[in-house]
C-alpha cells in the first residue's frame, strides 16, 4: 500500500487533533447541542404552561372546560400519548387518552423524555399532579444516527478543515526550506558536486538544490523550494511540450534511470549552453517511488571544443583534397607531354620495362608502332609553329581514339609518337597502324578546316615480337627501321619490319600507293 504524503499525513493529523479537542470540550463542557436535553426541555416548558391553565381551571371547578383543554391538546399534538389531573392520593380527576397504559409510575415528581410530571399546589399545599405521557422516540436508525450533534461537528471538521489545513500546509511546505535541517557536512559535499543537483519531490517540485545548479542561471540563485520544474521558465523552454517526456518525468514513471537528455538553455545562437540532465527515480523501502535526483552536467565548454574540431578536421580534409589535387596534377605533369596529353618518355620507358616484364613472365607477344607526321618542317614554315602544334595535337587525338586503355601511347619526339601494345600479333598491329594512318588522311581537315591548303598525313612501322628474342630496345628500333621504309617509300603508308641476313629490312607492306 502507498504511504501517503507528507502534505496528507500533516492535513490529517491537524483534522483529527481539532477533531479530539472538540470531543474533549464537550465532555468537560458541554459545548455540544444535547438533542434528547433540548427535546426533554420543550416538552417540560409545555407542561408547565399548561398546569398554570389547569390550576386556573380547577380553581373556578370548570371541569367541562378543562375536559375540553385536555382533550384539544392531546387531539393537536402527535407526540402527545396521555393526559390526566391526578390527586394526591393518586386518584385520577381528569384525563385524555388512555393514560393508565400509557403512564408508567416513576415514584415522585422526577420527569423524562417520556413522562413529565407538574406538582399541583392549592391553598399552599400539595393538591396533586399535572401528568403528560409522550411517544416514545424512534429506534436508531442511519438518519437519526446521522444527524447526531457530534457527528455532524465531526463530519463539518473532517471536510472543511481537511480543505482548509491542506491549503495551510501546501502553503507552510513551500515556504520551508528542507536545507536548513541538512547538517552542515551533508550540505557542503552536496555544494560541492561540480555539476548542478536537484531533488524533486513524486510530483516534480524542488525539495534541494545544490550551489552549481543556483550557479546556472540568474533565475537559479533566487529560486525557492516547492516550485514546481517544469514551470521554470529557463528551463522550460528547451523543454518537450509534453510534461510527460520530461526526463525526470519519465524516470520516475518508468522506474529506471533516465540519462543524456541534452538541454539548450537558449536558442539566440551557436553559443548557447548546453546541459545534459540525468535522472534517477527516489523509491522507498516499500519500492514507491517518492521522489527523483536530477543531475545538469554543463558541456558547453565540450560542445563548442567539438565544434572547433570538427571545423579543423573539415579544413584539413579540404586541405588533403587540395593537396592531392595538385600531386595529381604534378604526377601528370611528370608523367604527360604537356601539349598532347601523352606519356612522356621517361614515363613511357618505365611503364614500357613492366610491360616487358609481364610479358616474357605471360608468354605474351608485344607489338609496337612509330608514327610520324609526314612533311611536318613544311607545315611549320608555311603555316607557323602555333598550327604545327595544333597538328600534332590532332594526330594524338585520332591516336589515343584508336587505341586501348591499357596501349602505351607516347609522344616519342617533337612529331614522332611510340605506341606498345601487348597481347596483340604483328597483323592486328599492322591493322591498328593503318585505321590511325586511314584516320587522319580522311579526318584530320575537319579539325583544322579554317586553314587553307593544310594538308596533314602520317607515315607509320610496326614490328611485334615474343618469347626469348623480345627485347624491347630491339622492337623499338625495328619498328623506327619499318618507320624510315615507310618514309623512303613515299609517306602516307604502313610498313613492317623484315629483317634479313644482315637484320637490315628487306621488304615493306604498303597500305595505299604515293600521293
Amino acid at each position: 500500500m502507498k504511504r501517503p504524503g507528507p502534505l496528507v499525513s500533516m492535513t490529517l493529523a491537524l483534522v483529527a487533533l481539532c477533531g479530539t479537542l472538540v470531543l474533549l470540550a464537550d465532555l468537560f463542557f458541554g459545548v455540544l447541542a444535547d438533542r434528547d436535553g433540548q427535546m426533554r426541555d420543550l416538552r417540560k416548558h409545555m407542561a408547565e404552561s399548561l398546569a398554570v391553565q389547569v390550576a386556573a381551571l380547577l380553581q373556578d371547578d370548570n371541569k367541562v372546560a378543562l375536559q375540553r383543554t385536555l382533550d384539544g391538546v392531546a387531539s393537536r399534538n402527535a407526540d402527545v400519548r396521555s393526559i390526566a389531573i391526578r390527586r394526591a392520593d393518586s386518584t385520577i380527576v381528569l384525563q385524555a387518552g388512555d393514560h393508565a397504559q400509557a403512564w408508567l409510575g416513576t415514584g415522585g415528581d422526577a420527569s423524562r423524555l417520556e413522562q413529565v410530571t407538574v406538582p399541583l399546589s392549592a391553598g399552599g399545599q400539595r393538591w396533586g399532579s399535572f401528568e403528560i405521557a409522550f411517544r416514545a422516540q424512534s429506534g436508531p436508525t442511519l438518519l437519526r444516527w446521522l444527524t447526531e450533534p457530534w457527528l455532524v461537528t465531526l463530519l463539518f471538521f473532517g471536510t472543511v478543515g481537511s480543505l482548509a489545513f491542506g491549503l495551510y500546509v501546501r502553503r507552510a511546505l513551500q515556504h520551508l526550506d528542507p536545507a536548513s535541517v541538512i547538517p552542515e557536512r551533508v550540505q557542503g559535499a552536496f555544494d560541492a558536486m561540480a555539476e548542478g543537483v536537484l531533488v524533486l519531490d513524486a510530483r516534480g517540485r524542488v525539495l534541494l538544490a545544490n550551489k552549481s545548479f543556483r550557479g546556472l542561471h540568474p533565475d537559479a540563485a533566487t529560486m525557492r523550494p516547492g516550485k514546481a520544474l517544469s514551470s521554470i521558465g529557463w528551463l522550460a523552454a528547451g523543454l518537450p511540450a509534453d510534461p510527460g517526456a520530461h526526463p525526470w518525468a519519465a524516470a520516475m514513471g518508468e522506474r529506471k534511470a533516465n540519462a543524456g537528455f541534452t538541454l539548450k538553455l537558449d536558442n539566440d545562437g551557436d553559443d548557447a549552453r548546453q546541459l545534459v540532465i540525468n535522472c534517477a527515480p527516489i523509491a522507498d523501502a516499500g519500492g514507491s517511488v517518492r521522489g527523483c535526483l536530477v543531475t545538469f552536467n554543463d558541456v558547453s565548454e565540450l560542445h563548442r571544443a567539438n565544434r572547433a574540431l570538427h571545423d579543423t578536421l573539415e579544413a584539413l580534409s579540404a586541405a588533403k583534397g587540395e593537396v592531392e589535387r595538385k600531386n595529381s596534377e604534378l604526377q601528370r605533369l611528370a608523367t604527360r607531354d604537356p601539349l598532347t596529353g601523352c606519356l612522356n618518355r621517361r614515363a613511357f620507358h618505365d611503364s614500357f620495362e613492366r610491360m616487358l616484364l609481364l610479358a616474357r613472365a605471360g608468354g605474351q607477344e608485344l607489338g609496337c608502332v612509330m608514327i610520324d607526321i609526314d612533311h611536318f618542317k613544311a607545315v611549320n614554315d608555311t603555316h607557323g609553329h602555333a598550327v604545327g602544334d595544333r597538328v600534332i595535337q590532332e594526330v594524338a587525338k585520332k591516336i589515343l581514339e584508336c587505341a586501348r586503355t591499357a596501349d602505351l601511347v607516347c609522344r616519342y619526339g617533337g612529331e614522332e609518337f611510340c605506341i606498345v601494345m601487348s597481347g596483340i600479333d604483328k597483323q592486328q598491329v599492322f591493322a591498328f597502324a593503318e585505321r590511325v594512318r586511314s584516320k587522319v588522311e580522311r579526318d584530320f581537315a575537319g579539325g583544322l578546316r579554317e586553314i587553307p591548303g593544310l594538308r596533314v598525313t602520317v607515315s607509320a612501322g610496326v614490328e611485334s615480337m615474343n618469347g626469348p628474342s623480345l627485347v624491347g630496345p630491339a622492337l623499338i628500333d625495328r619498328a623506327d627501321q619499318a618507320l624510315y621504309r615507310a618514309k623512303r617509300s613515299g609517306r602516307n603508308r604502313v610498313c613492317t619490319y623484315v629483317g634479313g641476313s644482315a637484320g637490315r629490312p628487306v621488304s615493306a607492306t604498303t597500305a595505299r600507293d604515293d600521293t
